[in-house]
């Protein structure tokens, strides 16, 4: 007899299935609410990760316990928007593109899973696809939204603290700078008071509230503009000023100050006239707010500036920059781009000549003039339409709910609006910045929220699935939950033990910078790579051994004993830069220190070692064809294999990239002085000097070369214009330091060193000549290889290199764009800042 399938049947819900769903909703909305406010007081670990740590786990648990009650229940209910497969559909693209990008492993994961990676696109699916599926209440997000609010009060009154009492208060040994935030960067901060006050402009026009809680929104809305006041944020205000507009002729066109809106309005006349006013006073405020600071901003940001005593300036590859880059790509790789979280790469390879004349000149800046538009760069062709047809056909989703006729749900409706204007406030801002995790993962939920609101608007929408009918569908059901869940736990123990080796890895940077012992640190870094395989951990192995053979190299009568060490020190650098290459052949700073340790070999005349060198050199010269660094490192090779003409040749093509390149004047002056041709090398500088009087770097270069010769009251004209033309000029202070000594002018020497030292925190060369001038009241400089060496390498002063680019001074190049408003007249100047 044929055995009838069983179908089950339940008149009230399942208890235990409610319990388990309730406890991935409280994972998520624990996290997502408090988001803004979730840092570790630990400086090791970018705070960025670790927010991505805690939301991933959050996904993960939520994920877990949503299966878990779907096994019980046996039933799934979804409605999956199109805008939603849209998003998948970025993912999608994101994971083949990293997977052909020719470097996996920092395409898909990076260092710390950064916004631009494959994994980091997935997790945006994922949270969006996880807050449809686990069937959120009504309840339950308008609590999200008073987590958020509480996020916001705390946000607003620490930073508010910190602007009166100083950035010492509360820094947590994390927020050592005015401008860090337990958000994210200073302009995340921006967006996320610019996402707080449109929410709470549509909360007063949408929900009948009391009047403390019109009290409440509108404490939120001003507390928001006086820290989107001090941060001066131009595309926010931009945004926030025509949103706020159309509110006010909105409201207006309403006419609803003769009565209260029945629908909207349970508590009779009066209580509907308090509302219409509120719904229209705060978003005059902010429309009144934004034009005045899209107005003048200059001059309010210079005014802002000095009351606050905080400057900030972050700066980005502008749309034109950026469209090039693409173009250039594209000639290549055009449907799926150079692989995500590689716009370095191409930034590289394709960037206008003329940015080697701005301070940004050694700026590999990782993204271009917009997150989005950076994916058109990674991702390619096909990267960038996906996301453009996103964010389309969530704008057409999002206009049909809100148009939609019909007796509706009042606060499903105020939901679905706000989820949808914060979520549109997100993308758009994606376009023009690009947003930290934080901001870019609160994207995601709103997109979320909208996405669960449309479907209860529209319950046609949504389906329900019986998925275990009988023995076989419910074999099949549970045999799919313990796939899931055990590939939920997966996810989680690699983000857990990438999170491990990061740590693990800043500690030992740390020992270092703290003068801690070397090989301790090196154990912990050696213990990070073991986890991850990170090609940066392996390559600060092989800096540090690099510095060691540096310093053994310079000994001039080493024992048995250093000279070991300097051969367990080139091994060990050898295998360090060996496994960086292997892990990661497309950066030159892979290829630059394994050659750079070869080129210490060939300085101590270790067969084979110079060609090895040239090889590697050369190849970190190829990914990185703009970058005169790269030919000085050639040039410095040659010198010391004594191939002077051949350095002097190579060093003068760096200059031809970069003409006021300051660590290349200086090795030319160097080298003009081991050829005995420094007259006709100070006849030279001069005559550039009268076509350019306002580069500072030929004056340090003249100076330089006057000094050789003990010309010293000339060298001392020549730093002095040069530090008029650039007051932040380390080196030409320096060498203005050394040249007073010489004078017996001691005290006039201190104060350079001094200056130097506020320029270059913890410069132990400073430190140590600052010691002996304090000491002996002059100084004995004993010189490495009969040079006296830059105390500054590079832009080190001049540009904070990291994946937000800030800087003391608005860019003059049209290809790299300032994102807050600059103070009126600031500038940059052009020079290396050394």
């Amino acid at each position: 007899m044929e055995e009838q399938p069983r179908v089950f049947k339940s008149t009230a819900p399942d208890q235990l299935a409610l319990k388990l769903q309730q406890i991935s909703h409280w994972a998520l909305l624990l996290v997502f609410g408090l988001l803004p406010l979730i840092f570790i007081p630990t400086f090791v670990i970018p705070n960025s990760f670790t927010k991505i740590v805690f939301v991933v786990f959050a996904v993960v648990v939520a994920a877990i316990f949503f299966s878990l009650s779907v096994l019980r229940s046996g039933k799934l209910s979804y409605s999956i928007p199109y805008a939603l497969i849209a998003l998948w559909g970025v993912a999608l693209v994101s994971v083949v593109s990293a997977l052909l990008s020719g470097d996996i492993r920092d395409s898909f994961f990076g260092d710390v899973m950064g916004t631009h990676t494959g994994a980091f696109t997935l997790l945006l699916a994922a949270t969006a696809t996880l807050w449809v599926l686990v069937g959120m209440k009504k309840e339950a997000i308008m609590r999200l939204y008073m987590l958020i609010i509480v996020s916001t009060f705390v946000l607003a009154l620490y930073h508010v603290v910190r602007l009166f009492f100083g950035e010492s208060v509360l820094s947590f040994g994390v927020f050592t700078s005015a401008t860090l935030s337990p958000i994210g960067g200073w302009n995340d901060l921006a967006l996320f008071f610019g996402l707080v006050v449109l929410l709470s402009l549509v909360t007063l026009e949408q929900l009948p509230l009391t009047k403390w809680g019109r009290v409440l929104f509108g404490m939120v809305v001003c507390a928001s503009l006086i820290m989107l006041a001090v941060i001066n944020f131009s595309f926010v205000w931009i945004v926030l000023g025509l949103v706020s507009a159309v509110m006010v002729v909105y409201v207006l066109g309403k006419d609803r100050f003769g009565s209260a809106d029945s629908s909207l309005m349970q508590s009779g006349e009066s209580q509907g006239k308090k509302q219409s006013i509120a719904s229209l006073i705060f978003p005059l405020v902010v429309c009144v707010a934004s034009g005045v600071f899209i107005l003048g901003g200059s001059t309010l940001s210079g005014a802002v500036a000095n009351m606050t005593d905080i400057s900030y300036i972050e700066v980005r590859p502008s749309f034109e920059a950026t469209a090039d880059i693409a173009q250039n790509v594209y000639r290549e790789s055009a449907f799926l781009g150079t692989g995500p979280n590689k716009f370095a790469d191409a930034w590289r390879q394709h960037k206008d000549d003329s940015i080697n004349s701005t301070i940004f000149w050694n700026t590999d800046f990782q993204s271009g003039s917009g997150y989005i538009p950076s994916f058109f760069v990674t991702t390619g062709v096909l990267g960038g339409l996906a996301w453009i047809l996103f964010i389309g056909l969530f704008v057409y989703g999002g206009v049909r709910m809100i148009l939609r006729s019909g007796n509706q749900d009042r606060v499903w409706y105020f939901i679905g609006l706000s989820s949808f204007v914060g979520a549109s406030f997100i993308w758009v801002m994606s376009f023009v910045y690009v947003p930290g995790p934080a901001i870019l993962l609160l994207g995601a939920l709103c997109t979320g929220v909208a996405f669960v609101a449309q479907g209860a608007l529209n319950p046609t929408s949504s389906y329900t699935v019986a998925l275990a009918t009988n023995r076989r569908s419910g074999f099949l059901l549970t045999l799919g939950v313990v796939v899931f869940i055990a590939g939920s736990v997966g996810v989680g123990y690699l983000v857990a033990k990438q999170y491990a080796a990061v740590y693990l890895f800043a500690e030992g940077s740390y020992l270092v910078q703290q003068g801690g012992d070397l090989e301790e640190a090196e154990q912990k870094i050696a213990q990070a790579f073991a986890l991850s395989g990170n090609d940066l951990f392996a390559r600060r192995i092989a800096e540090y051994q690099l510095a060691r053979m540096n310093a053994l190299l310079n000994v001039e009568s080493p024992t048995e004993q250093q000279r070991t060490e300097f051969q367990n020190a080139a091994a060990n650098g050898i295998n360090a830069g060996t496994l960086a290459i292997e892990r990661d052949a497309t950066d030159p700073e892979n290829w630059s220190v394994l050659g750079n340790v070869y080129a210490i070999l060939a300085a101590a005349q270790a067969e084979g070692s110079y060609a090895m060198a040239k090889e590697r050199l050369e190849r970190a010269r190829s990914l990185d064809p703009k970058n005169p660094r790269r030919l000085l490192n050639l040039a410095q090779l040659e010198s010391r294999q004594g191939n002077v003409d051949e350095a002097y040749r190579l060093t003068e093509s760096a200059l031809a990239l970069k003409a006021n390149y300051s660590d290349g004047l200086y090795y030319l002056s160097q080298l003009d002085i081991a050829r005995g041709n420094v007259e006709k090398a100070i006849e030279s500088t001069r005559a550039i000097i009268s076509l350019a009087p306002e580069d500072p770097a030929r004056y340090y270069q003249l100076g330089v070369l006057e000094a050789s010769r003990q010309n010293s009251d000339v060298a001392v004209l020549a730093f002095e214009e040069a530090i008029r033309l650039n007051p932040s000029y380390s080196n030409a202070r320096y060498f203005l330091a050394l040249t007073y000594a010489d004078m017996d002018r001691p005290e006039d020497a201190r104060q350079q060193l001094q200056r130097v030292l506020e320029l270059n925190p913890g410069n132990e060369l400073v430190m140590g000549l600052i010691a002996q001038l304090d000491e002996t009241g002059t100084i004995t400089f004993a010189a490495e290889g009969g040079e006296q060496s830059q105390p500054v390498e590079g832009d080190a002063d001049a540009v904070d290199v990291s994946e937000d680019v800030t800087t003391d001074t608005a860019p003059n190049t049209p290809l790299v764009k300032p994102v807050n408003t600059p103070p009126a007249g600031e500038e940059d100047t052009n020079a290396d800042g050394e």
